[in-house]
């Protein structure tokens, strides 16, 4: 039975067209814009290396085309625009020889040459317009029926807005378009926002930072302007603020690179979305975030978010509790070392270092004592 997403979209037109006169989508929300609208040498190198196109040219290359999945396309003058079945679109025109191989892929090479089948014509179904074409692909993709990433469906809601809802104000498309793929409007506010973030990024070819695209995980930013500190901290008016007028630049940098620069170990500062909670807390806190440029240890400036004084009060207690339970394991230790012995007196120094450290702030009148 058809749901009324289904229903709403006009019956398309089953037929089978000429591989030549197929062209990739130039919005294709699986690649950045540079990437679809760029070369068809750069493409493919990308759908080598991203989309697992060996498969998908053997598989046609051994069985044919399935003409169960039909390619989804609109009419483009003499020509057809494929909105989805880009990868297939490009296995085939590698098959059929309108496009190469990129340089190296030998495996690529082999698979064509090896093909029993090269259709030149593919199964499609043609739409009127890019209209319906989009909500038919928001009713698969965004509802989960063949789901894409984060990332892709951030694009297909800004297009299908730009295209579909443009002449609402933003609070009405949020609502239609939340409508349209089955979200809260709410949620596609903040896809949008953060898709605008990314894009920033993007355009400023991520600050120059140790990074690339491929980094990015776009659901952290998605979810990091669920906490309001976040919002605040990037000058934004809200979670949904897709237009970010007062975005602060610098900070939606120092964000990235919390999250996404990796080090020697392959591992971000923030490490993963369950630690932004506790980047809430640090930018809040201009000792903290301070702290975390520096050390670029998000505890230690977490620690440090709550106040320094509440920070030295909780260290001071975690290294009691420590003490307490180093002391009552000795007794259980049949084998005490001198390493031990020098240990234990490291420990000592530290302690009297720490006692009369605390002791001059006091002095200083940077303290107080307790009643």
């Amino acid at each position: 039975m058809k749901t009324d997403q289904e229903a709403a979209v006009k019956a398309p037109t089953a037929m089978e067209i000429a591989v030549a006169k197929l062209d990739f989508d130039p919005d294709n929300p699986r690649f950045p814009p540079d990437i679809a609208r760029g070369s068809k040498a750069h493409l493919i190198e990308r759908f080598v290396r991203d989309e697992r196109l060996l498969e998908l040219v053997e598989s046609i290359g051994n069985q044919g085309f399935f003409g169960g999945e039909p390619l989804l396309v609109v009419k483009d003058g003499a020509r057809y625009t494929v909105l989805e079945g880009n990868r297939r679109l490009a296995a085939l025109k590698l098959l059929t020889g309108e496009i190469s191989p990129p340089s190296g892929r030998i495996s690529i090479e082999e698979a064509v040459a090896q093909a029993a089948h090269k259709p030149a014509k593919a199964a499609c179904l043609l739409f009127d317009d890019k209209t319906e074409i989009l909500r038919y692909l928001g009713f698969r993709h965004i509802t989960g029926i063949k789901a894409w990433s984060a990332l892709q469906k951030a694009r297909y809601i800004k297009r299908l807005r730009n295209e579909h809802y443009g002449s609402l104000s933003y609070e009405d498309s949020l609502r239609a378009l939340a409508r349209e793929t089955g979200s809260k409007g709410a949620y596609i506010g903040q896809v949008l926002a953060a898709l605008a973030l990314y894009e920033k990024a993007e355009g400023e070819n991520f600050f120059g930072l140790s990074m690339s695209a491929d980094d990015v995980d776009f659901s952290i930013i998605s979810t990091a302007l669920s906490y309001a500190n976040i919002v605040d901290f990037l000058g934004l008016k809200s979670r949904m603020d897709a237009e970010q007028r007062g975005l602060k630049k610098k900070n939606l940098e120092k964000l990235f690179f919390w999250n996404f620069v990796k080090n020697e170990s392959r591992r971000s500062i923030v490490k993963d979305s369950r630690n932004l909670k506790k980047l809430a807390a640090v930018v809040a806190s201009k000792d903290a975030i301070k702290v975390l440029s520096v050390s670029g240890r998000i505890d230690q400036a977490y620690s440090l978010s709550k106040g320094p004084s509440v920070a030295l009060t909780e260290a001071l207690t975690s290294a009691s509790l420590k003490l307490q339970n180093i002391y009552e394991l000795i007794p259980q230790v049949s084998e005490i070392s001198s390493s031990h012995l020098d240990a234990s007196m490291q420990i000592v120094k530290l302690a009297r270092n720490v006692k009369n450290m605390i002791e001059s702030e006091i002095e200083d009148g940077r303290g107080g004592l307790d009643d």
